[in-house]
């Protein structure tokens, strides 16, 4: 996105305050929903296991081994993602001249894939594999997160969507294909 695309984005915002500190707001809080609620979802997983070890039941192996994968699928992923924003190293948008983001950031490059999305993606596929009504949200939180990282300046559309993608993809294959 070159600054004169991204300056319209700001000058719409800018027109309508109320709709900019929503998205302030938003940008602020909203990536804080799936990594407060993966714990929560780990917690309901261990109860279950739990359950299964009191009763003596067989599935208890197997859903320990799903509780595993819920560890390592978005563990494995977040790593992977990160160590290819470290090879890549692409500049981010307001690094360029002229480009103010509406959130001020002082980081420089690694900003392809997006941590938020690729993040954010794994963990709505992870709840997608044992609560998918929650899973559904979290998909819409993603998307959400997404737009408002392009929305504020500090990512590029294809930063957000290869973030996402990434993230939905190795999710679904860790969480349903191996």
């Amino acid at each position: 996105m070159t600054p004169e695309q991204y300056r319209k984005i700001r000058d719409g915002l800018d027109a309508r305050p109320t709709l900019r500190q929503l998205v302030l707001f938003c940008n602020h809080w909203l990536p804080a929903v799936p990594f407060v609620c993966y714990p929560v979802l780990l917690v309901i997983l261990n109860v279950q296991w739990f359950a299964l070890l009191r009763v003596g039941s067989a599935a208890a192996l197997d859903f320990m081994q799903q509780i595993a994968r819920a560890i390592l699928v978005p563990g494995i992923t977040f790593w992977f993602g990160t160590a290819l924003r470290a090879r890549l190293n692409r500049p981010r948008p307001y690094e360029q001249p002229g480009f103010v983001p509406l959130v001020a950031k002082e980081t420089k490059g690694h900003s392809f894939p997006s941590r938020h999305a690729l993040s954010a993606a794994v963990l709505a596929m992870t709840w997608l594999r044992f609560f998918p009504a929650v899973g559904v949200a979290m998909v819409i939180i993603t998307l959400l997160i997404c737009a408002l990282r392009v929305l504020v300046g500090v990512h590029s559309v294809p930063d957000v969507l290869f973030g996402a993608a990434l993230g939905f993809g190795l999710g679904a294959v860790g969480m349903w294909l191996l």
